[in-house]
């Protein structure tokens, strides 16, 4: 790790530290950044992951939460995948009809966003944020984090400093 890049890869350390212990990213005694670096730029501001859902998301306001997860449950599925309904529905354990359905509903919810390549990536990166956010802790929580660069073994390893 470079001595220019020290400041951020503390700060990157000591965020996957709190999302290590809430049980959001890592599941072992030492969580590796560099192995998490899209969940900590997701979740390195958790109020513009919400004013960003609250803008692309809004047509979903109206529904019941049941029917805005099965509904987002399905769009994450599709941008993620792009695929078949069949292929879709096998992810979901649902029935392709099921799925079909589903995907009328959002063209019907969403119209022309979802053939628009920015709305759709911005979608994608709001609903992996929130599955993130959403996830149960872990019992016992997690140990330290590792900044990226830092891996034991790593050309560029740290040298490791007593009583840090």
């Amino acid at each position: 790790m470079p001595l220019a890049d020290a400041a951020d890869s503390l700060r990157w350390a000591r965020r996957a530290l709190v999302l290590s212990r809430a049980g959001k990213i890592g599941s072992g005694p030492v969580t590796f950044c560099e192995d998490h670096l899209l969940a900590l730029w997701l979740l390195s501001d958790e109020a513009l992951v919400d004013q960003v859902a609250r803008r692309q998301l809004s047509a979903l306001a109206a529904l019941t939460p049941l029917q805005r997860h099965r509904l987002t449950e399905t769009l994450g599925t599709w941008l993620e995948t792009r695929g078949t309904a069949a292929e879709m529905a096998e992810r979901l354990n649902l029935h392709p009809q099921t799925v079909r359905y589903r995907m009328r509903k959002l063209e019907q919810t969403f119209g022309g966003l979802l053939d628009d390549p920015d709305a759709r990536f911005t979608m994608e990166l709001v609903l992996r944020a929130t599955r993130l956010r959403e996830r149960a802790p872990r019992a016992g929580g997690a140990g330290a984090a590792v900044s990226p660069g830092t891996r034991p073994g790593h050309p560029d390893q740290a040298p490791e400093v007593p009583g840090t």
